[in-house]
């Protein structure tokens, strides 16, 4: 079974870490910049200060929101690519 090895707060040689912050960002940035481009605007306006407030709320939260998935994912990858057989 995949397990993420990275204990919070540090960083080991395999990537774990980065490799799940990485993974992190890729969830978080294109509902973020689907929102600030497309969303926002259509809905609110152009111009209006509520759509970079919607989006510098969601640069704060979605990261913290999506770790427990970001790690899930990175330690499957990270399990799939341990493998002998490849």
């Amino acid at each position: 079974m995949a397990e993420y090895r990275a204990k919070p707060g540090m960083e080991d040689r395999h990537g774990e870490m980065t490799g799940a912050i990485s993974i992190n960002m890729i969830l978080c940035m294109l509902p973020i910049t689907v929102w600030g481009v497309f969303i926002g605007p259509w809905l609110l306006g152009h111009g209006t200060w509520t759509v970079l407030i919607i989006a510098l709320a969601m640069a704060i939260v979605m990261p913290v929101a999506c770790l427990p998935l970001s790690r899930w994912i990175w330690a499957h990858i990270s399990d799939f690519m341990d493998r002998d057989d490849i």
